[in-house]
């Protein structure tokens, strides 16, 4: 009797073989955003060219339905909050993937939320307002920036619009850190980076600093906040 030879286990195995047909579809969605933007040029208002898009009309539309059954302060808190933070994350999205290299593509929130999925099959999805899922107990990055041709993640981005300090850059990257290790040959490198409003200074770590970029968005905080709060209380 001939014993059965099995195939050694990758982790990630499913995960990377379908990362060519994700790869594909990201390229499409870039295509579309760049048709959204036409006419945007570095140094334009991005914050107004963002509300042309299908996204931020999606996010906008279901706000404004969600806020006309809210009765409570802190229910209206928390979508205003919640509305805050997916628009934030949508236009870190849109201006990483129109600025990206060629070579490379940056995949959505959703896009790299089922490419994770598929790196924990066994893991149970949390689902967020406007359609967001999540793993439990699982980090996942926003988006991920992909090289084309290879194949393989180039960096994980995380876009944070909550001014970062020591303790909570250390926490993210201490997740990071875990999914590099995790799965070694999927990622190219060890570096990450964070895409946030434009900060001064910068946020620091006395520890690891390797491997660690920051790409400041045309806004600051405060720029934004005043963008969400007009389109919030606008809303009827």
């Amino acid at each position: 009797m001939v014993a059965e030879r099995r195939e050694r286990y990758i982790p990630g195995q499913e995960a990377l073989s379908n990362l060519p047909r994700l790869i594909e579809e990201s390229v499409r969605e870039t295509q579309g955003l760049q048709r959204q933007f036409t006419g945007f040029k570095h140094g334009m208002d991005l914050l107004s060219w963002h509300k042309k898009t299908d996204r931020f009309k999606y996010v906008h539309g279901e706000t404004q339905r969600l806020k006309r059954g809210v009765r409570k302060s802190r229910d209206n808190n928390i979508l205003h909050d919640n509305f805050a933070g997916v628009v934030f994350q949508n236009v870190a999205y849109s201006f990483c993937a129109l600025s990206c290299d060629e070579s490379k593509v940056v995949f959505s929130p959703e896009k790299t939320s089922e490419f994770w999925t598929m790196l924990y099959p066994n893991k149970e999805i949390v689902s967020h307002f406007f359609g967001q899922e999540a793993l439990k107990n699982v980090y996942v990055p926003n988006g991920i920036l992909v090289d084309k041709s290879k194949s393989f993640v180039f960096k994980p981005l995380e876009y944070s619009l909550v001014r970062m300090n020591e303790e909570n850059l250390e926490k993210k990257l201490k997740s990071i850190r875990i999914q590099q290790k995790r799965f070694p040959g999927l990622f190219a490198e060890s570096s990450v980076e964070f895409v946030i409003p434009t900060t001064f200074p910068l946020p620091e770590l006395k520890g690891e600093r390797e491997g660690i970029e920051f790409l400041q968005l045309p806004f600051t905080r405060v720029q934004f906040g005043h963008f969400i709060r007009d389109l919030y209380n606008g809303m009827r």
